[in-house]
């Protein structure tokens, strides 16, 4: 099985027994905490996956750094450390905050743009693709100068492409297709 089916399967299970009791938000900055954690340390993986790592002193370590995390996290980082899993804690993270977005009937859009958005840019693109998307959406901005100008938001799989870029390929296309005689 792969590891994002595995990360659904743990993200799922956690989010039912959170939903269940009422720790949606807590148990995402928890996962959210922990993802991070993860990447900002190589060291940390490394050690984590390393086949000499007694899984006792994973769970100790986990106990030890990682005090402020609901029982709920702690026992699925012990849970994953039991089954040489804790690889998967950004898939596991990521899908579990698909999931709680889901159910407070939120989305998450990535807006590409090629300069920092104002506060009045983001509050016209929520109310542009607000109605869209058909949920309250947060907004995730990423600056990449290579789009040139214009906007790329992603909301899940939907992609709205209004780059300049993309827009100069299309206009470029058209041109190729085109017959001079």
């Amino acid at each position: 099985m792969s590891g994002s089916a595995v990360a659904k399967r743990y993200a799922k299970a956690l989010f039912e027994v959170a939903l269940e009791k009422n720790l949606l938000d807590q148990v995402e900055k928890d996962l959210q905490l922990i993802a991070e954690t993860f990447s900002s340390t190589p060291e940390l993986i490394e050690w984590l996956n390393h086949p000499a790592t007694d899984t006792a002193k994973k769970k100790e370590f986990f106990s030890s750094v990682f005090t402020q995390v609901t029982e709920l996290v702690k026992n699925l980082l012990f849970l994953l450390a039991d089954r040489h899993r804790e690889n998967i804690v950004a898939e596991i993270s990521a899908e579990y905050k698909h999931l709680a977005n889901e159910a407070k009937g939120m989305a998450e859009a990535i807006v590409t743009t090629a300069f920092p958005m104002t506060e009045e840019d983001k509050k016209e693109l929520v109310e542009t693709f607000q109605p869209i998307v058909g949920k309250t959406l947060q907004i995730k901005e990423v600056v990449d100068s290579d789009i040139l100008g214009g906007v790329i938001v992603q909301v899940g799989d939907r992609l709205y492409d209004g780059s300049l870029r993309t827009k100069l390929t299309r206009f470029q296309e058209r041109l190729k297709g085109t017959r001079i005689g």
